[in-house]
C-alpha cells in the first residue's frame, strides 16, 4: 500500500524543523563511531538551509508583513518575545537533563510543573492569536502559500537527497524511502490546517527566529553526545 506523504504541504520552516527534530532523535541513539558522520550530514543540511531555504523564507515573510497592520506587527513582536523565553527555557531544561546522563530517575519540581503548565496555556493563546491574524489576511496568505509550495517540494527533495546519501547505512534506507509516495495535486490550494502557519507568522527575517534557536539546540545536543 502506498503511503501518502502530507509532508509535501509543509512550509519551509516546518520542513526544516522535521529534519532537525529527526537528527535530534538520532543523536541520542547513534553509536559514537557514527558521530562524525552524522555531524557532517547535519552541517550540510544546515548549510543548505542557510544558503537556499532561509533567503526565500525571508522574502516571503517580508511580503506578508506588508499586508499587516501596525497593531498586528506589535502583537506578533510580543508573541515572539514570549515564544523566545519559552524556547530558551526548554533548551535549558533539555541541557539539564543531558547533564544527568546515567541517572535513572528525575523528579520534576513543583516550580517546573507549574511553569510547564503555564507555558502551555500561554502557547495556546499565541497560537489562537496568530490564527486570528491569518484569518484577517486569508487571501494574501493564500497567494504566498501557492508561491511557496513548489519551492517547498524542491527543498524537501534536495534536503532528503543530502540526508539519504550521507547518513550511516543503518539509517539511509529509511530516509531514502521518505522521497517516495503519492503526491496529491491541489494541496497548495487547501486552507491552512496545522502549526506551520503559526511558525510562519512568528518567523522573524532579521534574526531568523525561531530557526536560529532550533539550530542552536541541534548543535548543542550533538555536542553533548560526543
Amino acid at each position: 500500500m502506498k503511503r501518502i506523504h502530507h509532508r509535501n504541504f509543509l512550509s519551509g520552516i516546518t520542513s526544516l524543523m522535521v529534519i532537525i527534530a529527526t537528527f535530534v532523535l538520532l543523536s541520542g541513539c547513534i553509536r559514537k563511531s557514527m558521530q562524525k558522520e552524522v555531524e557532517r550530514v547535519v552541517a550540510e543540511v544546515l548549510a543548505y538551509s542557510t544558503r537556499t531555504i532561509e533567503p526565500e523564507l525571508k522574502l516571503l515573510r517580508v511580503k506578508l508583513d506588508r499586508t499587516l497592520t501596525d497593531k498586528e506587527k506589535q502583537l506578533i513582536d510580543q508573541y515572539r518575545d514570549q515564544a523566545r523565553v519559552m524556547i530558551d527555557s526548554m533548551i535549558n531544561f533539555q541541557t539539564k537533563l543531558a547533564e544527568l546522563k546515567g541517572d535513572k530517575e528525575y523528579k520534576l519540581s513543583e516550580d517546573e510543573i507549574a511553569y510547564y503548565n503555564r507555558s502551555q496555556k500561554d502557547m495556546r493563546h499565541i497560537i489562537t492569536s496568530c490564527w486570528a491574524v491569518l484569518d484577517n489576511h486569508e487571501e494574501a496568505f493564500a497567494l504566498i502559500q501557492r508561491e511557496m509550495y513548489p519551492k517547498t517540494l524542491t527543498w524537501q527533495k534536495e534536503v532528503m537527497d543530502i540526508v539519504s546519501k550521507n547518513l550511516p547505512s543503518g539509517f539511509r534506507d529509511d530516509f531514502a524511502a521518505e522521497g517516495n509516495g503519492l503526491q496529491v495535486l491541489g494541496m497548495d490550494q487547501l486552507s491552512p490546517n496545522n502549526m506551520q502557519q503559526v511558525f510562519f507568522i512568528l518567523y522573524e527575517p532579521t534574526t531568523n527566529f525561531p530557526l536560529n534557536k532550533l539550530k542552536d539546540m541541534l548543535h548543542r545536543m550533538l555536542k553533548e553526545n560526543r
